[in-house]
């Protein structure tokens, strides 16, 4: 098994929650277009969960990075 290093998973959760955003916030915007077709606001909430989740997983994934550097940091020095 391959072990990532902490730059890798930032970036990594960096890229993806850059897509969920931008597919969150396109979404977003769609919602107040299509009205006729968002009458229960069913595109917002799921643009919305898109978008939270996005920042779930960049704030999740910065969260990893700096505990695996942080981790690496204190085994190199002692």
């Amino acid at each position: 098994m391959k072990r990532y290093e902490s730059k890798e998973i930032t970036q990594m959760c960096k890229m993806i929650a850059a897509v969920g955003l931008i597919v969150g916030v396109s979404l977003f915007l769609l919602s107040f277009i299509a009205n006729a077709y968002n009458k229960d606001f069913f595109l917002t909430i799921i643009s919305l969960g898109i978008i939270g989740a996005s920042m779930f997983m960049f704030g999740f994934g910065t969260f990893m990075g700096i505990l695996m550097e942080t981790y690496g940091n204190t085994k190199t020095s002692m």
